[in-house]
């Protein structure tokens, strides 16, 4: 059996939340913990802002500097096949 990253908490909840989770669970076709945790990740990213996700730490982290074109996000795809074929 596999090692779980996951550790249990325990939550007490009203009738009328208990209730709508057991509606989703069976609409979703998912446990009670995956309903919670998608809840999170919904309500995470709806009051998180940006600079509180780490993916956003790295724009920048190169600085100013860089030999790279300046149009890589528009044809990135152009420079990977360019990059590979010379491998």
């Amino acid at each position: 059996m596999a090692i779980s990253d996951k550790t249990p908490v325990q939550v007490y909840l009203d009738a009328e939340h208990r209730s709508r989770l057991v509606y989703l669970a069976e609409r979703l076709d998912v446990s009670y913990a995956e309903v919670l945790r998608r809840g999170i990740d919904a309500l995470s990213q709806l009051t998180l802002s940006g600079d509180d996700d780490p993916a956003m730490r790295l724009i920048g982290l190169l600085g100013e500097e860089t030999n790279s074109p300046g149009d890589m996000s528009v044809n990135h795809d152009r420079y990977i096949v360019e990059e590979t074929r010379n491998v």
